[in-house]
């Protein structure tokens, strides 16, 4: 009987190439959500740090500018804000002067850089809190328009140019986003919106901000 020449076929196996990817596309595919989900907590942490950094730098100025009145930080509207110099002692001419026109004007050097959240962060509104505080010359945190913070600035804090394009959802006093409800404490959360993650910044009454990592 002749023997057949060739070899009998065997089934052919993986390599460890082959293997190697197939591994790792599984541990791609259990990773990418929690990847994912951790960018998301970073932006929202990163925002918590920014807001908290111009915060404290309104705060800053109302300590070197030895204000009167005070430099206010506000929420001008869910994702944006911005400081506002509204102390006399803060302008080229000096003296009690009115205070900056309402609407400002573009050029208006007592309107700090309208800042924008991160898209997909916003600031989590509180009903009956407040839209701004206020920092006096030593740095002591009010809200205005309560105690003997003064009167509360006119909102929103926005120029001609910026009103129709960035500033068309400002906060009424119902709908603000600082929770005023324990004066030794104020807080402002700023959330993810796909994943509501939060973090909060925290005012004491003698001014110090802390964001929470």
């Amino acid at each position: 009987m002749e023997e057949n020449a060739s070899a009998p076929n065997r089934e052919r196996g993986f390599t460890l190439i082959e293997l190697l990817i197939v591994v790792a596309i599984i541990m791609a595919a259990v990773a990418l959500p929690n990847i994912a989900g951790y960018l998301r907590l970073y932006k929202v942490r990163g925002a918590t740090q920014q807001v908290a950094g111009e915060i404290q730098l309104a705060r800053s100025k109302a300590i070197m500018g030895n204000v009167n009145s005070g430099v206010t930080f506000s929420i001008v509207d869910a994702d944006s804000y911005r400081w506002v110099a509204d102390d006399a002692l803060n302008r080229p001419n000096g003296g009690e002067v009115p205070p900056p026109p309402t609407p400002a004007t573009a050029d208006n050097p007592y309107l700090g850089t309208l800042r924008d959240l991160p898209q997909g962060v916003r600031f989590v509104p509180v009903g009956g809190g407040a839209t701004s505080v206020r920092f006096d010359r030593l740095g002591v945190a009010c809200i205005p328009g309560t105690g003997t913070c003064g009167t509360a600035f006119p909102q929103p804090f926005c120029s001609d140019a910026e009103s129709s394009e960035r500033c068309v959802d400002a906060p009424s006093p119902a709908n603000a986003y600082f929770d005023v409800a324990d004066p030794l404490n104020v807080v402002v959360t700023i959330q993810e919106t796909a994943t509501a993650y939060q973090r909060v910044v925290r005012i004491a009454p003698g001014g110090r901000v802390m964001s929470q990592q």
